[in-house]
């Protein structure tokens, strides 16, 4: 089948990495529903036209955030890995519910990279090399990445009360879940929702990719930026990229093959970690799936 920006964009014009699941097909001859099952990077670039259509559009019912409380608030302390200092909480939207299921432990990276955070001389002078390559040192970006969001009880907690929300969502309604580039915390997100559905390994990994698509010319303008620096060696400026707009596909297999390799499979990891059951998958399948 045919994946790319044009069959799942969702017609965002400030809100970026905007796309749907819908129109997967499944392993039992189903297909995800359209129009349903929305993921973006954060909402709050979004303007009125993109929230008109969310509402109005795509009847959006339930606005989920993947991100920590430093993202939502604005924490200095964390800057170094949040990018940010402001306060940026998602829009409140007529109907809609913002439901705030944090995935990362910010405050416990920060106490595991203590040493790395109170040197003096690396935090002087903070320009946005220098917080990625802190980024990076503090193992915020690798390959392993994802295993964290899985393994730790903050990020079961929040992935398990994902499936109780979409259980809930009513006939007709969309439900849109987000985190701040729409990539790691909700490519995570939307690989559980379609195992979940029975959609496959190859079309999960094809929807993931599709981030380097929709942020094309962002990440050539960030790689653009990088080089001009000076200050970041050639090979490392894929994971450099990888901190702002880009994903690799590894990262995504890797996190499949942990799971495979922990509970058997994805769906039985969401069944034994998540504690969803056979007949809540059932229900989800029914709810998000239609014939053909």
């Amino acid at each position: 089948m045919t994946i790319n920006v044009e069959t799942q964009n969702i017609g965002m014009t400030a809100i970026q990495n905007a796309r749907e699941l819908g129109g997967y097909p499944t392993s039992d001859g189903r297909t995800v529903k359209r129009g349903v099952l929305l993921r973006t990077a954060k909402p709050s670039a979004g303007n009125e036209a993109d929230f008109k259509r969310l509402t109005e559009v795509y009847h959006l019912a339930k606005m989920i955030d993947l991100r920590s409380e430093q993202e939502i608030n604005g924490s200095p302390e964390l800057a170094v890995f949040t990018h940010t200092t402001e306060p940026d909480p998602d829009p409140v939207l007529d109907g809609v519910e913002n439901i705030h299921l944090p995935i990362l432990d910010l405050d416990a990276m920060m106490r595991s990279n203590a040493e790395l955070l109170n040197d003096e001389e690396s935090m002087k002078d903070l320009d946005i090399v220098k917080m990625l390559s802190i980024s990076i040192k503090a193992g915020f970006i690798n390959d392993e990445l994802y295993f964290g969001f899985l393994d730790e009880e903050k990020g079961r907690n929040g992935y398990s009360r994902m499936f109780r929300e979409l259980l809930s969502l009513g006939e007709g309604e969309a439900v849109l879940f987000h985190c701040t580039q729409g990539k790691d915390r909700t490519g995570v997100a939307a690989m559980l929702i379609l195992s979940a559905l029975g959609v496959d390994e190859d079309v999960i990994i094809r929807d993931y990719l599709l981030t380097n698509d929709f942020n094309s010319e962002r990440i050539e303008k960030e790689r653009m930026m990088l080089i001009a620096t000076g200050k970041v060696p050639e090979d490392q400026i894929d994971t450099f990229l990888m901190a702002m707009d880009r994903v690799n596909e590894k990262t995504m297999t890797n996190v499949i093959a942990h799971l495979k390799e922990r509970c058997g499979s994805v769906v039985d990891y969401i069944k034994n970690k998540l504690g969803v059951t056979d007949s809540e998958l059932e229900a989800l399948r029914d709810k998000f799936l239609t014939e053909g």
